[in-house]
Formats: structure tokens, C-alpha cells, sequence
């Protein structure tokens, strides 16, 4: 196997790691741990690092290790911002150009959701939620909107799994009862419904994420 090679397996492992929430903000990597724990030199553990610092996931520290990176307040209100912004472009244009939303996908999705909830797999859970979101954005038709979704994907599941695993006695889930009412609103099509749902909801979590710092 090549090095270059070994280093796209570090990379994809420890990223996974950090989306997942099993290296929790805050935590002090090494690379001989890494290297000890995914069974390779340390050569494509620093090459993998090298790429997860560009992408804002972690920072090293000379003499100290890889710091995995903080979770900021401003970031997290930035990105429920925008998505309340595409959901809310969406829902306008579907009803002013006569557009139409993808039903079968949101109930799939909403589906997903609920059997996640009944397993206890929040990571799925997580995941189909995103994935519903995304399906109701589509529906506007726009590439540039999706492939912004797309590049918040991973951040915004860390973002719940870190919250998950920091509020343990909290509920969860919430977004089952919140992606039923979307999809009931959406197939009585009532434009100014799901419009205001979302909007509640984007209210709610920038209230929860200045109080808590967690959602």
C-alpha cells in the first residue's frame, strides 16, 4: 500500500472520529496514539492531521500534541442562519413558480428518522434529518444551494453528536416531531405554515444555543 494511500485511510478514520464525536472538542491527540490505534506509522498520521487542520477540525500544538478544536457559539448560530435562509428561499419558490416538493423522499427520510429514534442511533438519526432537510431544499431547483448544504453536512452532524454526548439527560430527537410537522404542512401545502415552523424553530435553537452554548 502506498503512502499516499495510508494517509487517505488516516484521514478518512480520524475525521470519522471527529464528526462522530468519539474525539470530543477539547481532547489532546498524539500521533503515536493515532498510529497505535489505526496500526500505522506516524508519517500518515501527520500527512492526515496536515489535512484535517485546513479543514478547521483540529490545531497542533509543537511539544503538546493535535488539539481537537472548540465548537464556536457564532459558528453554530451561522449555520442554523443559513439553513432557516434556504429553507424559507425554498418554500417561496416552490409556491411562486408553481414547483413542487419531493414527497416520497421526505416521507422516506421522515421514516428513517422515527425507526432511528426507536433503535437509539442518534448518528442515523442525525444524518436522515440532514438528509431531509436537503431533500426540501432540492426542491428549489438551485446546484449551488445544494452543494452549500453539502459542505455543512459533516460540521452540522458533529455539531449534534457533541451536543448529544455533552446532554446526556436532556431529550433528544427532537427533530421527528419537528420534520412531521414540515412534512404535514408541505402536503396540505400551506406555504406560510412550514415557513413559520422553521422560523419557530431557528428562534428556539439560537435561544438554546446562547443559554447553553449546546442545542
Amino acid at each position: 500500500m502506498t503512502q499516499h494511500s495510508l494517509v487517505d485511510i488516516a484521514y478518512t478514520k480520524i475525521r470519522e472520529n471527529l464528526i462522530t464525536a468519539n474525539y470530543m472538542p477539547g481532547t489532546l491527540l498524539s500521533e503515536n496514539a493515532l498510529a497505535k490505534e489505526l496500526n500505522m506509522s506516524r508519517t500518515p498520521i501527520r500527512g492526515a492531521i496536515s489535512r484535517l487542520e485546513s479543514e478547521g477540525f483540529v490545531t497542533s500544538i509543537k511539544n503538546r500534541g493535535i488539539f481537537v478544536k472548540e465548537i464556536s457559539m457564532k459558528e453554530l448560530l451561522d449555520i442554523t442562519q443559513v439553513i432557516l435562509f434556504l429553507q424559507e428561499f425554498t418554500v417561496d419558490e416552490v409556491e411562486a413558480r408553481g414547483l413542487c416538493f419531493d414527497l416520497e423522499n421526505l416521507k422516506m427520510y421522515l421514516d428513517m428518522q422515527l425507526e432511528a429514534e426507536k433503535n437509539d442511533d442518534y448518528y442515523q438519526y442525525v444524518q436522515c434529518s440532514i438528509l431531509f432537510t436537503r431533500c426540501m431544499i432540492l426542491s428549489a431547483n438551485n446546484k449551488i444551494m445544494l452543494e452549500f448544504i453539502d459542505s455543512l453536512k459533516d460540521k452540522w452532524i458533529r455539531m449534534a453528536m457533541v451536543n448529544w454526548k455533552l446532554t446526556p439527560n436532556q431529550k433528544h430527537y427532537s427533530g421527528n416531531q419537528l420534520n412531521k410537522s414540515i412534512y404535514d404542512a408541505i402536503c396540505s401545502q400551506n406555504y406560510s405554515s412550514i415557513k413559520q415552523i422553521c422560523r419557530d424553530t431557528f428562534l428556539k435553537n439560537r435561544e438554546r444555543i446562547i443559554m447553553t452554548t449546546a442545542f
